[in-house]
């Protein structure tokens, strides 16, 4: 550490709460955070959604962006309920990855109920996919976050979660 980083971080240290948390916001790099709903089912087949938007992979897991107060567990509920009417129990973060502008959070979910799905403007379709069988190519990212959700759970016939044991 040179001298000169030495005396920021002194008078850094003398700045009053408000002031230092100011810098610290305006100067540091900012993220969207998305929310990324990784949603198996009894068959170890996880779900997956047509995305109308996306030219390249419009095949991905559920999720969407964070909105202001809302906490990561709240989003992927929400997102499940609006693009595809279907409850999900968030169980766990199970990873998180950064991007160029995004910082996405993978929330384990189990599937509480499925309503009717009707195609919007968003999503036009849903399956569920075994990713070692998967008919299309799944983002990088996706790919590793299913990976750790497959090691983290075990599909002896049933799915268990440990939270009704």
């Amino acid at each position: 550490m040179t001298w000169l980083n030495r005396v920021i971080i002194w008078i850094f240290g003398l700045l009053p709460g408000w002031l230092s948390k100011w810098f610290v916001f305006w100067l540091k790099r900012k993220y969207v955070i998305g929310v990324v709903a990784v949603v198996p089912n009894e068959r170890g087949e996880f779900l997956f959604l047509h995305h109308t938007y996306r030219r390249k992979r419009p095949w991905r897991l559920p999720g969407g962006l964070k909105e202001r107060n809302e906490r990561p567990f709240d989003t992927v509920v929400r997102e499940m309920r609006e693009e595809v009417n279907m409850a999900v129990r968030p169980l766990q973060v199970i990873a998180v990855s950064s991007s160029e502008i995004t910082f996405d959070v993978a929330v384990l979910c189990k599937l509480v109920e499925a309503g009717p799905f009707a195609p919007n403007a968003e999503i036009d379709d849903w399956q569920w996919v075994d990713p070692a069988r998967a008919a299309f190519d799944i983002p990088g990212e996706q790919r590793e976050f299913l990976e750790i959700a497959m090691q983290m759970t075990q599909w002896s016939g049933d799915y268990q979660d440990g939270a009704d044991s």
